[in-house]
């Protein structure tokens, strides 16, 4: 299934005409940025047990807030889940770098 137009706003770098709503990025972002139309829209159209499936796989990407949240809310023990960052790894993380030579 392709993405809303709505999907622009969390999914600002990509072209979300190549993209199913089903695809990993999609949900994690929803998952990260927390607003409540996409993962209404994730969990309607696709299914929470999904959702559940791509957290699990894809949870390192989360700030640890995040990873609290969704593992209440999808009823995972948290200290199943081995995360290898601190906060001040994920604060202090580039997202871009540049070469200056």
């Amino acid at each position: 299934m392709k993405l809303t137009k709505e999907f622009q706003s969390i999914l600002w770098e990509y072209n979300i005409n190549n993209l199913q709503i089903d695809d990993d990025i999609v949900i994690t972002r929803a998952l990260w940025l927390w607003d409540k139309y996409h993962t209404d829209f994730l969990i309607k159209n696709i299914g929470k047990e999904k959702i559940k499936e791509v957290f699990l796989k894809n949870y390192q990407e989360l700030d640890p807030k995040s990873v609290n949240y969704w593992a209440i809310i999808f009823d995972i023990d948290k200290s199943t889940l081995k995360l290898t960052y601190s906060i001040y790894d994920k604060l202090n993380k580039p997202v871009f770098t540049r070469n200056f030579e």
